[in-house]
């Protein structure tokens, strides 16, 4: 329905316009516990999201949404933008500068486009499918390390601790068997670094489609591998297991590693 349309430089103004909610950080102080103790929203999140919601609607009419913060979230596939106003809300709280704005579009069940700004480098990673992937319109690839001189982003189920131990001995077992661990506190941001060859491999325990679903068309394009393994395609009603990586090879080593150590998905949808 859209496919013919190059959307990436106008969803990348939206973006950066949105962005200067979160550098002005006027709201950052209004912060709100979801679900957990780890878990946060803040008044700049909603504001974000708000604005991104309004102007992606107006870009491709007859669209639909699915936003973290939304309550009446979507799941039509059929043309479908998926955001994270603030992927790396607790690194945002503490004004760490790790954190990102993340836009997916989904069209007939399919991840077509997708665009990650980090404002505090100014880097703009996109893509579009079968169009190649990009940081601030230079190209960008995978790198070719092998599994020995790679690096490996994790997490440890940070909203579900129950769940740490088996993350423990995945990231255990990588480490021993790579060069060393990065661990940045937001999934979009990790998974463009693999798509742009800073990092080789990730890992993560529990993730939902609006921390993914932009950096996992950016990393396929960049010619990376990503997936939900347990899950034939990319879930929007639940949280799943993710694995990337750089190079088929590191991939298959990677999620043999996962699947030993966790054979099923631990957690009730």
């Amino acid at each position: 329905m859209y496919s013919d349309l190059t959307l990436v430089p106008e969803v990348a103004s939206i973006v950066r316009e949105a962005s200067r909610l979160m550098t002005e950080r006027t709201q950052a102080g209004q912060i709100e516990q979801k679900g957990n103790d780890s878990n946060y929203v803040t008044a700049t999140d909603k504001a974000v999201e708000d604005y991104l919601t309004e102007r992606l609607l107006l870009l491709l009419p007859g669209s639909k949404v699915l936003g973290e913060e939304d309550d009446n979230r979507s799941t039509d596939r059929e043309c479908l933008w998926i955001i994270d106003p603030i992927d790396g809300t607790s690194n945002y709280i503490r004004d760490l500068g790790l954190s990102v704005i993340s836009v997916g579009l989904m069209q007939k069940g399919e991840l077509t486009m997708g665009v990650v700004y980090h404002p505090y480098r100014d880097e703009m990673f996109s893509a579009e499918k079968g169009k190649g992937a990009y940081v601030n319109d230079r190209p960008i690839h995978v790198s070719d390390r092998d599994f020995r001189h790679s690096h490996l982003c994790s997490a440890m189920s940070l909203y579900d601790k129950r769940w740490a131990e088996p993350c423990f001995r995945v990231i255990s077992r990588v480490y021993e068997a790579s060069d060393d661990l990065r661990r940045l506190g937001t999934a979009a941001l990790e998974l463009c670094y693999v798509a742009a060859g800073r990092v080789e491999l990730y890992f993560e325990m529990r993730l939902n489609c609006w921390d993914v679903a932009a950096a996992f068309c950016i990393i396929r394009e960049a010619g990376g591998i990503v997936a939900s393994i347990y899950e034939p395609v990319l879930p929007l009603d639940h949280p799943f297991l993710t694995v990337a990586a750089n190079t088929e090879e590191n991939y298959r080593r990677l999620a043999d590693i996962v699947r030993e150590e966790i054979p099923v998905t631990p957690y009730e949808h």
